[in-house]
């Protein structure tokens, strides 16, 4: 949503943030200016003290984007119905734009039935040229996607009325960690990467999709990866167990491999739990000493929301020195790793502190990619009410192409770095316990 076209008002810099009572005029200069910024965190923030003063198509705009960004996936759709309203004041790229993220809520929600028709519609809206024909494969993909589970029934998480232990495995990877749980089908087990950077669905091998029973449904599905996007397939499982949790009907992308052939990970499995299920339950506790997650029948005591979702990926924010951060929270990195912004944020910190630059590969889905980095030897950061330090942190030294508009993910050693942490994708929130 960068680089709306809100011709509605002019650009004020620099003057709302200090005014304790700002007019019309300035509340709405500085909405634009936080939609232009993409910044929907401090918007979320502002929004309640002006929203009298907001003109409708820049509240419309808003709510719809404040709502997905707080997973309120249902209250975001229902905006993005009224934003639909004004195609003149905010421009048709914009009303597409927010009918992509209407989809994304749809998939967030398993709404499948309603995405695929939100897919036809934007297809239907599409130029036949040749510089759409990208957006038309990929809605292509996701309409295929749709339609293939429309008809079956949502995930769903049935546990006891106590609380769930599940034992994991702490295996070295690489220059980090993977964090490992075991699902069953049947009385086959199998090794799951606890991964709350996969969304949407868990992502397998053929060979693990195979072993487990899964039910291919759909072909051609476009996904993204570290290296690039590729085609995978879409499948489904009646039932797997975690523990002693159920899960019902959950969805599966499988690949041909996980990671391209001529990469070698000592130590990779070949299947991913993704968020469609993590988010399903609840508040996770990881328990470091015990080498366990709980999953609490009672959860802890409430915590403020700090993680927030963008087209389906969820972030962690977070502050240093006072600075707030805006960092991937992706347990299936194996280490943390900040990204060209947050060098350009913190510049002179890093080239003080940071080793020489060197190069760094990470690999994934759709192939390796290789970035210049100079490494801090810790970062702290300032979690809610509490700290953590996190130790070698690798920082991407800026290569030419437009930065990111996050400041880096954390990967496990976030986790590890606590003695007990707790969080929950649905209510949003990571607390460090301990």
């Amino acid at each position: 949503m960068r680089n709306l076209l809100l011709t509605l008002v002019a650009l004020f810099v620099g003057v709302v943030a200090q005014a304790q009572t700002p007019t019309p005029e300035q509340a709405n200069n500085r909405v634009a200016e936080l939609l232009n910024g993409a910044d929907y965190v401090t918007l979320a923030k502002e929004l309640p003290a002006v929203r009298e003063m907001v003109i409708k198509p820049l509240l419309a705009l808003s709510d719809a984007l404040v709502a997905h960004c707080e997973g309120r996936f249902e209250d975001s759709n229902k905006a993005i119905e009224e934003v639909a309203l004004y195609p003149e004041e905010l421009g048709q790229g914009t009303v597409f734009g927010m009918y992509n993220y209407a989809l994304i809520n749809n998939l967030c929600m398993e709404n499948y039935a309603q995405g695929a028709k939100v897919a036809r519609q934007l297809l239907e809206s599409l130029p036949d040229t040749d510089d759409a024909e990208a957006s038309r494969q990929g809605l292509l993909s996701l309409l295929r996607w749709m339609d293939a589970l429309a008809e079956r029934e949502r995930v769903e998480v049935v546990r006891p009325q106590k609380d769930v232990l599940i034992p994991v495995e702490r295996r070295p990877i690489g220059r980090g960690e993977h964090l490992i749980v075991k699902a069953t089908v049947g009385d086959v087990s199998e090794d799951f990467i606890f991964d709350t950077g996969c969304s949407h669905a868990n992502f397998i091998s053929r060979e693990v999709a195979e072993r487990l029973g899964v039910e291919i449904v759909a072909d051609s599905i476009i996904t993204q990866g570290v290296g690039g996007s590729g085609y995978v397939q879409l499948g489904v499982l009646p039932e797997m167990r975690l523990g002693d949790v159920v899960i019902k009907n959950p969805t599966f992308l499988v690949a041909e491999r996980l990671v391209p052939e001529h990469v070698e990970v000592e130590g990779m499995c070949d299947a991913v739990l993704g968020t469609h299920i993590i988010r399903k339950l609840g508040e996770v506790r990881y328990e470091r000493s015990a080498s366990r997650m709980v999953l609490p029948f009672k959860p802890g005591a409430a915590a403020e929301r700090n993680i927030v979702c963008d087209n389906g990926t969820y972030y962690l924010v977070c502050h240093q020195a006072g600075e707030q951060l805006l960092l991937h929270f992706d347990t299936g990195n194996v280490k943390s790793q900040l990204s060209s912004r947050y060098f350009t944020r913190f510049q002179r910190q890093v080239e003080a502190e940071g080793g020489d630059v060197e190069r760094s590969r990470s690999g994934g889905f759709g192939g390796v990619v290789w970035n210049d980095v100079r490494t801090l030897p810790s970062v702290e950061l300032q979690v809610g009410s509490k700290r953590v330090m996190l130790q070698q942190v690798a920082v991407d030294m800026p290569n030419g192409t437009p930065p990111m508009n996050y400041d880096g993910a954390v990967g496990v050693d976030l986790l590890t770095a606590s003695e007990r942490v707790s969080f929950d994708l649905d209510k949003m929130y990571y607390r460090i316990d301990k």
